[in-house]
């Protein structure tokens, strides 16, 4: 019986180590919680062509958009963990959807390996033209003489411009009426249009209407200044301290997942963050190139989970 248990053991011993020498023998799926064409599909498409060539095998994007996310995220977290699905996490996904639905179908906390972050990028307070407002300081007067009186969009409830204007406003202490488009590109049109005054979009989608003066930038909403105007000041220079709304993307992938491979995922995240051409294009994004760790990544994350579920419950924002 000895002897039997004993071969057992060094067969599962032999195994595992095959798995590892041999990661990836396949092609690797990175599957994308949002639809083609948007700022993390680009993103996910260029970090997968040069991880291509750290794995020698090909990584093949695969969107799975719906449910805010939510429909890719749980496929991922029930997949084998063996490295060959990976998640792009993003701060929708892994760190806001949990605060803002009673009941998920995974638990970032228990259904993921960290592998690496990814990108980080932050967002713009934006007004319509015609509002009498050129800084941020101006807006919070205007709505504090007049509580309620202006209305901000947002890409969605629950979305991170929805999300972060609500902290800006407890920050703050002012009252604005929120107004949930279908996404940033309605909601960018409506600011511009003067169907609503204020938003928080991402920089991307604000910035071929802020070049052509449909509308104002007002502050950036992480820690440093955007490269599209250095003249705009952050939320945290106009008076709010440590105010910082960024987006952020990080890859993900079953719980159990071997560490070797894992690690290997990790080499070739960070190979391809250190591709002149991957930096220059994230950079035209006004994103930026943050491989890390799995561990900082992992502890990154909570970090978000917890900041965010304290804003969703001020905010009585959770999806009821």
């Amino acid at each position: 019986m000895r002897i039997v248990h004993r071969f057992i053991l060094a067969t599962a011993m032999l195994a595992g180590a095959a798995h590892a020498a041999g990661f990836p023998d396949k092609p690797v799926h990175l599957v994308v919680p949002l639809a083609p064409g948007g700022t993390t599909d680009i993103v996910s498409r260029l970090i997968a062509d040069k991880m291509s060539v750290s794995l020698k095998q090909p990584v093949v994007v695969e969107n799975r958009p719906g449910a805010g996310g939510t429909i890719a995220s749980n496929y991922v977290a029930n997949s084998s963990p063996d490295g060959y699905t990976i998640l792009m996490g993003t701060i929708g996904t892994m760190a806001i959807a949990p605060a803002m639905y009673p009941s998920l179908n995974y638990d970032p906390d228990t259904a993921f390996d960290a592998v690496s972050s990814v990108s980080t990028g932050q967002f713009v307070v934006v007004v319509n033209p015609d509002v009498k407002a050129n800084t941020l300081a101006e807006l919070i007067a205007l709505a504090r003489k007049k509580p309620g009186s202006l209305n901000y969009g947002s890409a969605g409830n629950g979305s991170t411009p929805h999300l972060g204007m609500e902290l800006l406003k407890q920050r703050a202490e002012v009252s604005m009426v929120h107004v949930p488009y279908r996404g940033s590109g309605p909601m960018v049109t409506a600011v511009a249009s003067g169907e609503v005054q204020v938003g928080m979009p991402d920089i991307p989608s604000a910035l071929p209407f802020i070049r052509a003066g449909r509308l104002r930038a007002l502050a950036v909403t992480g820690q440093e200044r955007a490269s599209f105007d250095a003249d705009v000041p952050t939320v945290a220079e106009s008076g709010f301290g440590d105010f910082d709304v960024s987006v952020w993307l990080g890859i993900v992938t079953a719980k159990g997942t071997p560490s070797d491979d894992i690690e290997k995922l990790n080499e070739a995240v960070r190979y391809a963050l250190a591709d002149s051409e991957v930096k220059k294009k994230l950079i035209e994004l006004d994103s930026f190139p943050k491989p890390s760790t799995p561990n900082e990544f992992a502890a990154f994350s909570d970090s978000e989970r917890l900041k965010w579920k304290s804003i969703v419950d001020a905010a009585d924002a959770r999806i009821k």
